[in-house]
């Protein structure tokens, strides 16, 4: 499995151009999930309007990371294009030129690249189909930005805690090795994550930078990955009255250059009359976490981004 060839221009970075007073990026979108197929693009576009103009997609297994690697190419590919029908044309040859030449500086759609812990059994290892070698091939693209989703889930064990533990430590290794971000999943797995992030990080002197993404745990475990130098990505769930209130009462004492937002969209969906989230809804996840906080939301928007942009560099 070969990702898309990258665009013939200086590498995108997450570099920020905005002209929004209010600018945020959501580090999580599923935007593969068949609830946004059909009409991806005007979903992007509606949070871009919003001034949600940066949106990291989530790979959760092979295929769906080569999904995310080939939207982000093809949302890159459709603003080359716009960019060059703008540009006057001088003569023929100026015509012939490849639009690659007048590219934007950056683009909104970046990806993770990995395998989440549902998904773990599909893990395989072996010369005709090793899991590792097709992830590292997939993370060469300039659009992938990370490593991950993942992590582990006893949860529901959809794959087995072993099974799980062996993705997620191939995973880090990844990271370590290709000195890229991890974009971690955990839920009811604290002790086994930070262990086995802790061994990793003994074992390379070193983590990359680690980000636990939608957090819904304690604040001792919140306080756990803070002390490690991670970052904690906080969904719509703040949002909620009784689910939320546990993590509004903590995240006054967290500090906010190590805070992330996201939607998990179309997953953690919070707004009256709509079940799922959509990554225009990162901005109400700021204005909340601002009143939390008791601070401005274009406070919490520039650190969150600055933080973000950092990251996921």
């Amino acid at each position: 499995m070969k990702p898309p060839a990258p665009p013939k221009m200086v590498t995108p970075r997450l570099t920020g151009a905005s002209t929004t007073t209010l600018r945020v990026v959501d580090i999580g979108v599923n935007l593969t999930n068949r609830a946004f197929r059909s009409h991806w693009k005007e979903v992007v576009q509606r949070s871009i309007d919003a001034g949600v103009d940066t949106l990291i997609l989530t790979g959760t297994d092979l295929q769906q990371s080569q999904q995310c690697l080939s939207m982000c190419q093809e949302w890159l590919d459709d603003m080359v294009q716009r960019t060059s029908s703008d540009q006057p044309v001088a003569d023929d040859d100026a015509a012939q030129q490849s639009p690659s030449i007048v590219a934007p500086a950056r683009t909104n759609l970046y990806c993770t690249i990995g395998v989440h812990p549902h998904d773990a059994k599909t893990w395989s290892e072996g010369d005709d189909c090793d899991a590792g070698t097709k992830l590292k091939e997939l993370l060469q693209h300039p659009l992938a930005v990370a490593v991950g989703e993942c992590g582990l889930d006893y949860n529901r064990n959809y794959s087995s805690p072993q099974q799980q533990q062996l993705a997620f430590r191939r995973q880090l290794e990844i990271a370590c090795e290709m000195n890229m971000p991890v974009f971690v999943h955990e839920r009811e797995a604290f002790d086994d994550t930070i262990r086995m992030m802790d061994e990793v990080q003994t074992r390379h002197a070193a983590l990359p930078p680690v980000v636990v993404h939608c957090f819904t745990g304690t604040e001792a475990e919140a306080q756990a990955y803070v002390d490690r130098g991670y970052y904690v990505g906080f969904t719509g769930t703040i949002c909620k009255a009784q689910r939320g209130a546990p993590l509004r009462e903590f995240l006054p004492r967290l500090p906010l250059d190590k805070i992330m937002l996201e939607t998990d969209a179309p997953f953690m969906g919070f707004k009256k009359g709509r079940k799922r989230s959509e990554p225009a809804d990162c901005l109400d996840v700021a204005r909340r976490l601002a009143e939390v906080l008791d601070v401005s939301v274009e406070d919490v928007c520039a650190a969150t981004t600055r933080t973000a942009l950092g990251f996921f560099r």
